[in-house]
């Protein structure tokens, strides 16, 4: 896609959702705003940030008339992003959070996807970054290609290649037409992104990593709450699926178990006990789920095992489940 050619392309609204990260807010915007792809309309919600992040906000806007800013009170990661859904006027919407940057073609591959492929979605890899620098790539990155639906919730579920953060792709508006993310509530992507897929039915893949998820320990989803919305989440995924797609039973039913099972690996990381009833919960829905387990192909020999411990000996199972994070470092 050559820069002559921009103005032949759509509109891109980047809808930036900002608290409490004056450290990180500059670099963030300063990422979208050095885009090789530059027909953007870039959205700045300041949820009621306490710190200096509004007036950066202002500052940045007058630098740039692309930006816009809407100053709200804070209710949370799902309301700011609403807000900006609320105005946008492209034709296709991004999402970045504002402690993290995104490579400077990450717009232009994304749409170029798109176009290429005739989908309503795309998606790419992803870096995780740290503080010091450091810089992983976890996921499998395989080739560009497109999934279809099906193949594109297994993908995501199974967390091979992407998974549900809406921070790492591209949208056309149409997708959220009558679809926000759930206020007041914790894996606010878990809750709509099956929807979303549903509704694009086909998803292409950007196997260069284009987005950068910064790991820091007093962000928004690594604090020490216990994020039961994850399970509550997957739940809501596995009675959609089972109900309109039963073909796609098992891998909800899985997805679920898998959920229960991070809400309480959650408790671990965080050193917080579990309590009993709940241990017994998360048990309870691994067991009654054990025969979709048994039967998941795209689920790796590893993950079944895991699932397979945590129901003989919780004890044994929280000894390897912090000796494999000591080493390695996850």
């Amino acid at each position: 896609m050559e820069k002559k050619c921009l103005k032949a392309y759509p509109l891109i609204t980047v809808i930036v959702p900002i608290y409490n990260v004056e450290k990180y807010l500059k670099k963030c915007i300063y990422s979208i705003l050095n885009q090789t792809y530059d027909k953007l309309e870039i959205i700045l919600v300041d949820d009621g940030s306490p710190d200096k992040c509004g007036k950066i906000c202002d500052e940045l806007k007058k630098s740039d008339d692309r930006i816009k800013v809407i100053h709200k009170k804070n209710g949370g990661l799902s309301s700011a992003r609403n807000a900006g859904i609320d105005i946008a006027k492209g034709e296709y919407i991004g999402f970045v959070d504002s402690d993290d940057t995104i490579e400077p073609f990450m717009y232009e591959k994304l749409l170029s996807s798109i176009i290429e492929n005739g989908t309503k979605i795309s998606v790419c890899a992803v870096n995780y970054t740290y503080e010091n620098g450091k810089k992983l790539t976890k996921t499998k990155l395989g080739n560009d290609c497109t999934f279809d639906f099906y193949q594109a919730m297994v993908e995501m579920n199974a967390h091979r290649i992407f998974d549900m953060g809406a921070w790492s792709k591209l949208y056309h508006k149409d997708l959220f037409n009558d679809i926000r993310f759930p206020e007041g509530k914790l894996s606010e992507d878990y809750y709509i992104m099956y929807k979303i897929f549903e509704r694009a039915q086909k998803v292409s893949y950007v196997s260069t990593p284009c987005y950068n998820y910064l790991q820091r320990s007093n962000s928004i989803t690594r604090n020490v709450k216990i994020n039961h919305d994850h399970e509550y989440a997957a739940k809501s995924q596995m009675e959609y699926l089972e109900q309109k797609y039963p073909e796609m039973s098992v891998l909800g039913h899985v997805s679920y178990a898998s959920a229960a099972l991070t809400v309480y690996d959650s408790y671990i990381k965080n050193n917080v006990p579990c309590p009993k009833e709940e241990m017994e919960h998360f048990k309870s829905v691994v067991k009654q789920n054990k025969k979709y387990i048994n039967k998941a192909e795209f689920l790796p020999k590893s993950k079944k095992i895991q699932f397979r411990l945590f129901t003989i000996s919780t004890n044994l199972y929280n000894v390897v489940f912090k000796t494999y994070r000591r080493f390695k470092r996850i």
